[in-house]
């Protein structure tokens, strides 16, 4: 599925930490690549080394932002809510440990319906606790949507250049 689970983490955590370190595109989007790995990696029920590393990751994105806790916080947070997403969104067969929950396997209408509320969750914690304000909700909100969609995209694209399929796109 990946080629080097490794080498892919970390051309996604130097885009994350370097390349779009504080980057805001159009003064509001926010583009996180990191959370392409932590949407698609394996399910293991109740892991608390999933969360601790989520944990670790989001801090060392913390340190590289200069922000407060913030992406520890979203990131763990969006894996410790994918934790209970998974069994609630897919039937008990669907559900395997050493599945990636990806667009090749799941098609992109499933794909999209499993991963964009989790994207959304992360987006929204990013954006409120980094702005420290829920005034102007209905900017706040707009700025989170499109946010998530985009991040969205660029998860399709890292999909494309870093896993491979042999299976085309299901899109019924």
């Amino acid at each position: 599925m990946l080629q080097n689970k490794i080498v892919s983490f970390f051309i996604v955590f130097f885009l994350q930490a370097i390349v779009f370190e504080k980057t805001y595109f159009f003064n509001s989007v926010v583009f996180s690549p990191i959370i392409f790995y932590f949407i698609i990696f394996n399910y293991n029920k109740n892991s608390f080394s999933e969360l601790t590393f989520a944990f670790f990751v989001g801090i060392i994105l913390d340190i590289f932002n200069d922000s407060l806790g913030v992406y520890s916080l979203s990131v763990s947070l969006m894996v410790f809510i994918r934790n209970y997403w998974i069994p609630f969104y897919f039937t008990f067969d669907r559900i395997s440990s050493n599945k990636l929950y990806n667009s090749y396997e799941l098609g992109i209408q499933s794909f999209f319906i499993y991963s964009f509320p989790l994207i959304f969750i992360f987006n929204s914690f990013l954006y409120i606790f980094e702005l420290y304000s829920i005034s102007f909700l209905p900017i706040l909100i707009l700025k989170i949507l499109l946010s998530s969609f985009l991040n969205f995209i660029l998860i399709l694209i890292l999909q494309l250049l870093l896993l491979s399929s042999e299976t085309k796109y299901d899109w019924s």
